[in-house]
C-alpha cells in the first residue's frame, strides 16, 4: 500500500527523538546499588567513567538511577541515549546540544543558536561553542552517553572525541558500553581521570539477589534457593529477571537454576518454555507484530497492530507483569522492550509469519510519517520494502534543508538510501550535488552533477517537459555555485544568466544562486552600474532588513563585496552592517554567515582606521572563517587580521595568520587567495628587513603565475594584480624602482578599465613611491594625487599609512606643493599624517608576545621547536630548510601540535601558546 506524501503536512524536518534524551524510568522496585552510585558519585575535573557489561547486567538502570539522583539534588544533567542511526556528525552535535539544553538553557543555548539558524556553521564548530557554553556555565555538568559502543562511523566518533578530548574541567562525563568503545579512551585521560565499572562490578551480590526478590513478589523463596539462582545466572540481573518470570512453583527452583546455567547460549528456547507459553495469546501476538520498534507509544502500537486499539493497556499490563518492559518517559508514553526481549521476539517473528513483517514495518512507516518523524519513517519504509516511498520522504527532507542552505545533514540523510534508489530519482541527486557545492568540495560536486547532466541530455529528448527545464536550470545553478566557489569567474557568469534567462518556475531560491553568479562574474567585467541596478531593485521591491534565507543572504554579501571592490565602501558597509546585525542576532556571533560577514566589514573598518570595530569582529572567529568562507570573504578576513597583528607589532603571529589562509588556498586550489597572502607577506617581509626570504618568494612565482593569470579576463585579472604588487614590492626593495614602475603601470591600466577604484588607489600608492625612488617626482605626485582624489572620496586611511616611512615623506612634499590637488585635500592629507602617528605610537608601545604558556609536556621538544619557528611566522618549506626536515613532516608535526593544543591554525596555536589576539591591545 502506497500512501500519497500530499495526505501529510509539508513540514520536512529531521526531528530529534525526545525519548533518546531522556534516561528510561527505573522500574517499580528496582535495587538499590550504593556502593556503586557512590563510585560514580566521585567527581574529579574533567572525568571520564565507563560502565561496560553485555546486555542485561543492569548498566542502564545504574545510570539512569544515577542520573535520577542528580536530578534530585538540581544538578544539570544531560542524557543521551546512542543507537546505529547515530551515524551521522551534524545529526549527533545536534542531539548533544539538544540533550545539554535540557539539563540548561543557559548552557547551549549558543550552541542551539547555531544549528537552529545557521547550518553552514561545522559541528565541530557547534561543538567548541557548546564546550564554552559548558566552561562559562562555572557549575558542574554531568553528561551520560548510554550505548556509545553502537557508534562505529568515523566522523561521528571524532565528534565523540573531540567533545571528551577538549571537555572543560566542570564537566563529567559517563559513558554506557555493552562492549568496549572504539574512542582510545588512553589517549584521552590520564588514569587519575578515567575510572571504570565493569561486567563484574554489576554482578548481583547474594544481597542484591534477594533484595530482587523481595521486590518482585517471590518473598517466598528461602535464602538457599535466591543463593543457588544467582550462583546459577552468575549474578546476571537479566537472568534472575528470567527466573522471576519462569517461577511458578517454590519447588521449581532447582530445576531453573540447571536451566539458567545456559540461557544466554539458548535464550530464545529459554524464552519460549518459561515465559511465551504463559503468556494470553492476543499479549504474545502483541509482542511479536511491535518487536519491529525501536520504541512504543500506544498509538504507534495501534497502528501496526491494524487498528485494533487498547495498545495503551497492553503496554501497562507488560510494565505491571515486568515483561522486560521499560518505560522511557515519567509521563508513560513511550517505551522500549529490553533487547534479550526484542531480539528473541525478532527471530521468531520472522521464523513464524515473514511475510508479515513488510506489512508491519509499512504500517510504522505511515504513523511516523504523520508524525513528521522522518528518519524513522524512511527507515521503516526501507524494511518495508517501500523504497520508492522512502525516497519521497528523503527527497521532501533534503528540500527542506536546502532551502536552509544546510549542506552538511544532508549528505548524511541521503546516504541512509540504497544506492540504486538514490540512482533513480534526479531530485535525490541533485540535491545531493546542492550539498556538496554548498560545502565546498567542489571535486566532488562537479563529478556528481557532471553525471548528472550527461545522463539527462542522453535521457530528456528534444521535447522537454516543464520539469525536464526546471531541472535544467537546477543543474545550471548549481554548476555556477561551482564556479564561484572555483573561482571561474567567467564561467559562473555565463551560467547565471543562463538561469535568470530561464523562464520556466524554477523554485526563487535557486534563482538567487543564480542570481548572486551573475554578480560575480559581472564585477569581474567592471559593470557596477547594471550590478547596482539590479540588487537595488531587489531592495526597492522587498526591503534589505526583511529576515531572508541562505541565497539571499549569498546575493547581498556579494553585492557588498562588488560595492568594496569597485570603491562604493559607504555602500558596501551600510550593506554589511545590515548583514553582521542580521547573522549575529538571528544565526549567532559563532555563526558561518557572521565569519564571512565580519571579514569583509572588518576590512573596511581597518582601512577607514576603526581599529577597535575591526578588531571586535575578527577576534574569536579564525576557525570558523578558514573552514567556512567563501574565498573572497576570507581573503579579507585574514588580511585584517595580518594587518592587524603587524601594526601592533606582533610580526611573526601576522605571517602565521597568512600562512594559514595560503595552506587553504592550496588545499582549494584558490590562486586569488594564495596570492594576496602572498603579496601581504612579501610587504610584511620587505618592512622588516627579510628582502632575501621576500625575493626568493617572488622566484618562485614568477614561474607559474604569469602564464596562468596575464592577459586573462575575470577574477585572474585581481590575481595578476596581486602578483604585480608582489614583484614591484621586491624590486623596490633592491633598488629596482624602474622595473618596478613597469608592473605597476601595466597592472593599473587593467584596473581603471575595469573600474576597480580601491584597488587603482592601492596601486597608485604604491606608483608614486616607485617614481619618487625612480627620481620622476612629477610622476609620482600624479600617481599620489590621484590615490588621493579616489582615497578622500572612499575615506581611505590605512592603505596610505601602511606604505609606511616612503608614503609619509611623499604626502609631507606634496602638501607643501602649490597643486590644486595638494589645496583641495590639505585636511584629508593632515588627517592621514595624524594617523601616521597613531600608527607608530601603538607599534612603539606594543609589548609583542610574553613567554610560552603551554603546560609543560604537552608538546614535545621538536614540537616547541616548530611552534617557535611558526610563531615567528616562518612557512613550511622554510622551517624545513631551518631543521632539515621535509615539509610534508613540518606538516604531520603541525598536525599533532594542533591536536594537542585543541587548535586548527597556525595562528590559532601562537594564540594557544603565547595568549595573543589579532590586535589586542
Amino acid at each position: 500500500m502506497n500512501t500519497s506524501t500530499d495526505s501529510f503536512e509539508r513540514e520536512w524536518i529531521v526531528s530529534l527523538i525526545q525519548t533518546k534524551m531522556m534516561p528510561p524510568r527505573l522500574p517499580a522496585g528496582c535495587v538499590q546499588r550504593p556502593l556503586l552510585m557512590r563510585r560514580l558519585d566521585e567527581r574529579r575535573p574533567r572525568h571520564i567513567t565507563v560502565v561496560t557489561a553485555p546486555a542485561g547486567f543492569g548498566k542502564t538502570t545504574l545510570l539512569a538511577a544515577w542520573s535520577e539522583a542528580q536530578t534530585r539534588k538540581k544538578r544539570p544533567i544531560a542524557w543521551l541515549s546512542l543507537d546505529g542511526e547515530d551515524d551521522d556528525p551534524q545529526q549527533l552535535g545536534a542531539y548533544l546540544v539538544a540533550a545539554l539544553a535540557r539539563a540548561s538553557k543557559e548552557i547551549a543555548w549558543q550552541a542551539q543558536q547555531l544549528l537552529d539558524n545557521d547550518a553552514h556553521t561545522p559541528v565541530r564548530t557547534v561543538i567548541s561553542v557548546l564546550l564554552n557554553g559548558i566552561a562559562a556555565y562555572g557549575r558542574d555538568v554531568f553528561l551520560v552517553l548510554d550505548d556509545v559502543d553502537r557508534l562505529s562511523a568515523r566522523p561521528v566518533l571524532a565528534i565523540v572525541s573531540r567533545l571528551l578530548r577538549y571537555a572543560p574541567d566542570n564537566l563529567q562525563v559517563l559513558l554506557g558500553a555493552r562492549g568496549e568503545p572504539a574512542l582510545s579512551l588512553g589517549a584521552l585521560r590520564s588514569p587519575d581521570k578515567l575510572s571504570r565499572v565493569n561486567v563484574d562490578d554489576l554482578r548481583f551480590s547474594l544481597d542484591d539477589a534477594q533484595a530482587f526478590f523481595d521486590q518482585t513478589g517471590n518473598a517466598l523463596l528461602n535464602r538457599n534457593s535466591v543463593e543457588l539462582l544467582n550462583s546459577a545466572t552468575e549474578g546476571w540481573v537479566a537472568g534472575l529477571q528470567l527466573a522471576s518470570l519462569g517461577l511458578k512453583r517454590v519447588d521449581d527452583v532447582a530445576a531453573l537454576a540447571g536451566h539458567l546455567a545456559d540461557t544466554r547460549f539458548g535464550i530464545d528456547r529459554y524464552l519460549n518454555d518459561t515465559v511465551f507459553v504463559h503468556l494470553p495469546p492476543h499479549m504474545l501476538t502483541f509482542l511479536l507484530y511491535t518487536s519491529i520498534l525501536e520504541r512504543l507509544t500506544g498509538a504507534l502500537c495501534d497502528e501496526v497492530m491494524g487498528g485494533e486499539g487498547e495498545s495503551g493497556e497492553k503496554l501497562d499490563w507488560l510494565e505491571r507483569h515486568n515483561v522486560f518492559i521499560r518505560p522511557l518517559d515519567e509521563t508513560q508514553s513511550w517505551y522500549r522492550y529490553h533487547a534479550l526481549l526484542s531480539d528473541a521476539l525478532r527471530r521468531r517473528l520472522v521464523r513464524r509469519t515473514p511475510r508479515q513483517v513488510p506489512l508491519l514495518h509499512r504500517r510504522a512507516s505511515l504513523w511516523f510519517a504523520r508524525a513528521r518523524l522522518w528518519p524513522e519513517a524512511v527507515r521503516h519504509a526501507l524494511a518495508a520494502g517501500d523504497l520508492a516511498q522512502a525516497a519521497q520522504w528523503a527527497e521532501n527532507c533534503a528540500m527542506e534543508m536546502l532551502q536552509r542552505g544546510d549542506p552538511f545533514m544532508l549528505p548524511g540523510w541521503i546516504r541512509k538510501l540504497p544506492p540504486d534508489v538514490i540512482a533513480g530519482r534526479l531530485r535525490l541527486r541533485l540535491a545531493k550535488a546542492w550539498a556538496l557545492a554548498m560545502s565546498l568540495e567542489t571535486a566532488r560536486a562537479s563529478k556528481e552533477i557532471g553525471d548528472i547532466a550527461d545522463e539527462f541530455e542522453r535521457t530528456a529528448g528534444d521535447d522537454r517537459s516543464v520539469a525536464d527545464e526546471v531541472a535544467s536550470a537546477e543543474i545550471n545553478a548549481i554548476r555556477a555555485v561551482i564556479a564561484c566557489v572555483n573561482d571561474d569567474s567567467e564561467h559562473a557568469l555565463e551560467l547565471g544568466r543562463a538561469v535568470e534567462a530561464s523562464t520556466v518556475p524554477a523554485d526563487p531560491w535557486v534563482r538567487h544562486y543564480g542570481q548572486s553568479a551573475e554578480i560575480f562574474g559581472l564585477m569581474y567585467r567592471g559593470q557596477f552600474a547594471y550590478i547596482s541596478r539590479v540588487w537595488r531593485a531587489r531592495v526597492d521591491q522587498v526591503g534589505l532588513s526583511r529576515k531572508p534565507n541562505s541565497a539571499d543572504m549569498l546575493r547581498d554579501a556579494v553585492y557588498g563585496i562588488a560595492a568594496l571592490i569597485h570603491g562604493e565602501l559607504p555602500d558596501a558597509r551600510r550593506v554589511m552592517e545590515v548583514a553582521i546585525r542580521y547573522s549575529e542576532d538571528k544565526l549567532g556571533e559563532w555563526s558561518a554567515a557572521a565569519a564571512a560577514v565580519a571579514g569583509c566589514l572588518a576590512s573596511i573598518y581597518y582601512e577607514g582606521n576603526e581599529l577597535s570595530k575591526a578588531r571586535k569582529l575578527i577576534e574569536g572567529r579564525m576557525t570558523i572563517a578558514l573552514e567556512t568562507a567563501p574565498l573572497a570573504a576570507l581573503m579579507r578576513y585574514l588580511l585584517t587580521a595580518s594587518r592587524l597583528l603587524w601594526r601592533d607589532g606582533k610580526k611573526g603571529p601576522a605571517l602565521a595568520v597568512l600562512e594559514d589562509g595560503r595552506q587553504v588556498a592550496i588545499s582549494r586550489r584558490w590562486l586569488r587567495l594564495k596570492l594576496a597572502c602572498d603579496a601581504e607577506t612579501v610587504r610584511q617581509l620587505v618592512a622588516d628587513g627579510r628582502v632575501v626570504e621576500a625575493r626568493q618568494l617572488a622566484d618562485e612565482l614568477s614561474a607559474s603565475v604569469p602564464m596562468m593569470c596575464e592577459g586573462r579576463r575575470g577574477s585572474a585579472m585581481e590575481t595578476w594584480a596581486s602578483y604585480c604588487v608582489l614583484q614591484a614590492r621586491v624590486l623596490l626593495a633592491e633598488n629596482a624602482a624602474e622595473d618596478a614602475v613597469g608592473f605597476l603601470s601595466r597592472s593599473l591600466e587593467n584596473l581603471v578599465a575595469l573600474g576597480w577604484r580601491y584597488a587603482e588607489a592601492v596601486v597608485s600608492l604604491l606608483l608614486s613611491v616607485a617614481h619618487d625612488q625612480n627620481g620622476a617626482s612629477e610622476q609620482a605626485f600624479a600617481a599620489l594625487g590621484n590615490a588621493l582624489r579616489i582615497g578622500c572620496a572612499m575615506g581611505l586611511i590605512n592603505s596610505f599609512v601602511d606604505e609606511g616611512p616612503p608614503m609619509r615623506a611623499l604626502l609631507e612634499s606634496f602638501r607643501r606643493t602649490p597643486s590644486e590637488i595638494a589645496t583641495g585635500h590639505a585636511t584629508y592629507i593632515g588627517t592621514l599624517l595624524s594617523a601616521f602617528d597613531d600608527a607608530d605610537n601603538l607599534r612603539s608601545s606594543s609589548s609583542g608576545y610574553a613567554d610560552i604558556k603551554v603546560t609543560p609536556g604537552t608538546l614535545s621538544a621538536r614540537e616547541l621547536e616548530i611552534l617557535g619557528y611558526v610563531a615567528r611566522g616562518l612557512s613550511n618549506k622554510e622551517i624545513g630548510r631551518s631543521l632539515n626536515l621535509a615539509p610534508e613532516t613540518i606538516k604531520w608535526h603541525l598536525k599533532n601540535i594542533f591536536e594537542k593544543l585543541n587548535v586548527n591554525s597556525r595562528f590559532e596555536a601562537v594564540q594557544s601558546a603565547f595568549g595573543i589576539q589579532p590586535g589586542a591591545d
